[in-house]
């Protein structure tokens, strides 16, 4: 991975950030915040985490985290054994879909506006009710197509059931990925009114049979490349990086919307070091921040005083007004019929 933050950077986010990380620290309490824990993922986030996101913050704040790298669900089962009262985390990362889970067992607390500053300019789509809770690392999923291989290029998500040329040639993901899931939820929404209209869904979605069916995004791109596919329910990064690797394919921002991989940032209400996760979050938010991972992980930024540089606005067509067109769903309502859900498509979709 190419380092993204060179001196002048370094220097400019440091400044940003001192004014608000660094008011009246005691020795005690910079001792105290240093024990903060913050979770990531491995591979290229661990990567990120260590050598471009972190070392900025411990400049300008004198914490210095302890990094967790793991998958959502160890993150998920360090938390419920450790119990509500003694959470490892002060802050977590987590999907929203699995947040939503967690928030309903009573981790979680409203994040004081006052205490996280940049949260009052984050999209609203992207704000959880009562702020329990932000959206802060967006990566939207739309439609990919080869555009060698397509003559009639896709508008809006029902094309993949109208236009002959998709017929048997659809790649979308396994429903173990929450891609999957949130396909299924779009689905429900444009053809039954609702994400809950689920038979309707199952109903629709079946009459793309047959399809190719992808694990994770990377096995997605790699049908893409070959052929064997030549549109796909996809992650839009993954598009950059097959388009990037001289593969002629486009991304399209369906008229109904896009859906996202989202990663809720959320205040553990028993949090041991809650100051800490205080300023840790307010950077992650940070629209210089923010700027920073879109041209990492080609995200687009959740703070409304971000800008998308020209050479990267082709690569995350989602920034800005387009913000508004990221569909949410009711996570609570959904979360239930999950394993129902997931088991009914492993039946089915053969």
């Amino acid at each position: 991975m190419r380092p993204i933050i060179d001196r002048r950077q370094l220097m400019l986010l440091s400044a940003a950030l001192a004014g608000t990380s660094a008011l009246g620290w005691s020795a005690a309490a910079r001792a105290q915040a240093a024990k903060l824990v913050v979770n990531t993922y491995g591979g290229r986030w661990e990567k990120f985490w260590r050598a471009d996101l972190l070392p900025p913050f411990t400049k300008a704040s004198g914490i210095e985290p302890t990094l967790d790298v793991g998958l959502g669900k160890n993150f998920i089962a360090n938390l419920r054994a450790a119990g509500v009262e003694k959470p490892p985390y002060s802050v977590l990362m987590i999907n929203e879909n699995i947040a939503s889970m967690v928030r309903a067992e009573g981790f979680f607390e409203p994040i004081p506006l006052a205490k996280v500053p940049n949260l009052t300019n984050v999209y609203p789509n992207l704000r959880n009710t009562g702020d329990n809770g932000v959206r802060a690392i967006i990566s939207t999923i739309g439609i990919g197509y080869r555009k060698d291989m397509v003559k009639k290029p896709p508008t809006s998500w029902t094309d993949l059931w109208t236009n002959p040329e998709f017929k048997g040639k659809i790649g979308l993901y396994q429903i173990g990925n929450t891609a999957a899931m949130l396909f299924l939820l779009m689905t429900a929404r444009i053809f039954g009114g609702s994400e809950l209209a689920i038979d309707r869904a199952f109903a629709e979605i079946k009459k793309l049979l047959p399809f190719q069916q992808a694990d994770w995004s990377g096995t997605l791109a790699t049908l893409m490349s070959r052929g064997d596919v030549n549109v796909a329910v996809i992650d839009f990064p993954e598009v950059v990086a097959l388009r990037k690797k001289g593969l002629p394919v486009e991304m399209v921002v369906p008229k109904e919307g896009v859906v996202a991989f989202e990663q809720s940032f959320n205040i553990l209400k028993h949090a041991p070091v809650k100051e800490a996760a205080y300023k840790y979050l307010d950077y992650i938010l940070d629209p210089k921040v923010q700027e920073l991972m879109a041209r990492e992980f080609f995200t687009s930024p959740s703070n409304q005083r971000s800008t998308v540089a020209a050479d990267l606005a082709a690569d995350i067509p989602v920034h800005g007004k387009l913000m508004s067109s990221i569909v949410q769903f009711d996570w609570p309502k959904v979360n239930p019929q999950v394993p129902e859900i997931t088991e009914r498509w492993n039946r089915e979709m053969k």
